[in-house]
């Protein structure tokens, strides 16, 4: 696993979420499936890194109190619209 990788979406930017990331087991304390973050919300980037060819965004959501993995389609910058639906 590459770290430090310079990805779309830079450390310490503020983006925000399109899609709605559930657990996947990861936190212990909440049921797995359960929403951690919804569609709208938004967070900071804190790193980028790729894995399997694939880039990844460690993204933290201080209102909701979660650090999350996500992919770049999952997520847009501040201020870009984009459809919740």
């Amino acid at each position: 696993m590459e770290r430090r990788f310079t990805g779309e979406f830079a450390s310490g930017e503020p983006v925000r979420a399109t899609a709605v990331i559930r657990n996947d087991g990861m936190y212990p304390h909440k049921d797995v499936g359960e929403p951690l973050v919804h569609p709208g919300d938004t967070g900071v980037v804190r790193e980028s890194w790729r894995f399997l060819g694939e880039i990844y965004y460690t993204v933290e959501f201080v209102a909701r109190s979660v650090f999350v993995i996500m992919r770049g389609h999952e997520m847009v910058r501040m201020g870009t619209a984009f459809d919740a639906a």
